[in-house]
């Protein structure tokens, strides 16, 4: 008689908890532009600030992953709770321009051992079979922090001594995640692999292969634009409401993540049943009416917005993944997941650095325009993979 397999155990349950807290440390920073501004760094530069974060891990992403084994996995992610919490209360004091990007990018390199450690570390304790299962419950964890934590900061910075109070408890908070590390250490074992059983980095004639596949360097450039789109809205979010006068900004967020997460769980075996690039073109269109939204309905209207958000970036990163996994041969699909997360880094990197230069150059009405023509576009390139 057969029972089905255990998935929230506590390896599985530490991990999520891990995601929750690496994240939340990341997300606390959702006001940075704000606090550059503080500091006189000029408004052009801001968001190559912000973006060093995501430039960093994007290379090493690149670079380090295929050699982030189960058994280096934990020191791995020690070193990057080390950084974090380092960098979170080195914030107390850069103040530089230099000092601060090399902080950010400092921060990068954690954040990248903490999150890519946890995923080698992830794989190998869902069971089989429950694999959507897993990374619906995983993304929701994810997604939870980008809810909780700006509500929460607009809350707690004005009653601190300031932004970089905030940062820096932020980075204490990954303290407990340490314990979780080192239980996770002794209960999970490598697994016993061949000789030389270590992975590898692909061979140029592989992503030669991959990159040959039109279709699929289609839905890298739709992954960019995505993560262009979402990570330039979460940092310049707040200095747009803080312009036009809204009080609560944290509502905002917390609507759009919620209606991401409700996609996510009830949504999850229908995205099948659909066509992933009508659905793709059909995210883009909802974000780009949100975006349409924000520069021309009263401020008032924006947790409503958020809805609009939350709909069309519930739906597109679902559909993304799973575009890049049908159009992949299964002997490139691992290759071809770590190109896509090279398209999320990239994206992340780009939104906050070009969003921010639009913001100096053209105000939030430039950057809007930006947005909502990103987002179209991209639906449009949605509408040529339906036709291939």
């Amino acid at each position: 008689m057969s029972s089905t397999p255990k998935l929230l155990g506590f390896e599985f349950t530490s991990l999520c908890l891990i995601a929750f807290l690496a994240i939340a440390n990341g997300t606390a920073y959702y006001d940075l532009f704000g606090h550059l501004a503080s500091l006189g760094i000029p408004a052009g530069l801001r968001g190559i600030v912000v973006g060093a974060y995501p430039l960093v891990a994007m290379v090493l992403d690149l670079v380090a992953s295929p050699f982030l084994t189960v058994r280096r996995a934990p020191r791995a992610m020690l070193a990057g709770i080390a950084i974090l919490v380092a960098g979170g209360v080195s914030f107390l004091f850069v103040q530089s321009f230099w000092g601060l990007l090399l902080l950010r990018g400092a921060c990068g390199a954690g954040g990248f051992l903490l999150g890519a450690g946890a995923m080698a570390l992830l794989v190998t304790v869902i069971p089989p079979g429950r694999s959507g299962e897993a990374f619906g419950i995983y993304s929701v964890a994810i997604l939870a922090a980008y809810g909780v934590v700006p509500a929460a900061m607009d809350g707690v910075v004005p009653r601190l001594l300031g932004a970089t109070t905030a940062y820096a408890l932020a980075g204490l908070a990954l303290l407990p995640a340490v314990g979780l590390v080192l239980s996770l250490r002794r209960r999970i074992r490598p697994p016993v692999v061949g000789p030389g059983g270590e992975p590898h980095l692909p061979s140029r004639a592989d992503l030669r292969a991959s990159l040959s596949h039109r279709r699929l360097v289609l839905v890298l450039l739709l992954g960019v634009a995505y993560f262009a789109n979402w990570s330039s809205l979460y940092y310049l979010f707040k200095g747009f409401a803080t312009e036009r006068g809204l009080g609560n900004v944290g509502a905002f967020f917390s609507v759009l993540t919620a209606v991401m997460i409700g996609i996510r769980l009830l949504g999850g075996r229908l995205f099948d049943r659909f066509d992933k690039a009508r659905l793709a073109t059909f995210s883009f269109g909802m974000i780009a009416l949100g975006h349409l939204a924000l520069a021309t309905l009263p401020v008032d209207a924006a947790p409503i917005v958020g809805a609009f958000f939350g709909v069309g970036l519930g739906a597109g990163y679902p559909a993304l993944n799973g575009l890049v996994f049908e159009l992949s041969e299964p002997r490139f699909r691992p290759q071809n997941a770590n190109l896509m997360m090279f398209a999320v880094q990239l994206g992340s990197f780009l939104g906050p650095a070009v969003g921010g230069a639009l913001v100096a150059r053209a105000g939030y009405a430039g950057y809007f325009a930006g947005s909502i023509l990103l987002a179209l576009a991209s639906a449009g390139l949605g509408g040529v993979l339906r036709r291939r």
